[in-house]
Order: structure tokens, then C-alpha cells, then sequence
């Protein structure tokens, strides 16, 4: 089921002329800072939201760091 739905966002992603990645963190309860970042397509006049990746951050939230996450989701994304 998962490389049924990672090969439908790939071809998504491939159709698509205009892409927007956004990440969002939160801050749970037990103090576990969580990253999820999103990928928002433009097809014709629709909006799509995709949900790419969902981490946690352990080495907290730095620009750096948020960075270099959101990076190694996409080319974990676009290899597998």
C-alpha cells in the first residue's frame, strides 16, 4: 500500500508545473518536537496537499536543521 501511494505522488509531483513545500512543527506533550512537511500541488485550479514526511527532531528546531530535513525527505522521496 505504501509504494502504491509514493508512486501515485511521484507521478503527481512529475505532472505538475508548480509545487510549494511547507513544514510545520509542533511541540507534543511529552516535549517531542515533530516536523510535518507538505508539499502543495497546483493542477489546474486546484489546490492538492501532500502529506511527504512526518519527523521527529532531535536535533532541534535550528533554520539549519529544518533545512537539511526537509531536503532529505525530498530525495528520499524522488529515490524511492
Amino acid at each position: 500500500m505504501h509504494n502504491i501511494v509514493l508512486t501515485s505522488i511521484k507521478v503527481v509531483i512529475h505532472a505538475t508545473m508548480y509545487f510549494a513545500v511547507s513544514c510545520d512543527e509542533v511541540t507534543m506533550i511529552d516535549n517531542q518536537s515533530w516536523v510535518s512537511i507538505h508539499a502543495y500541488l497546483v493542477e489546474g485550479f486546484k489546490h492538492i496537499p501532500i502529506l511527504l514526511n512526518l519527523k521527529r527532531l532531535v536535533g532541534g528546531g535550528t533554520t539549519d536543521y529544518l533545512t537539511n530535513v526537509i531536503l532529505k525527505s525530498l530525495i528520499w522521496l524522488m529515490g524511492a
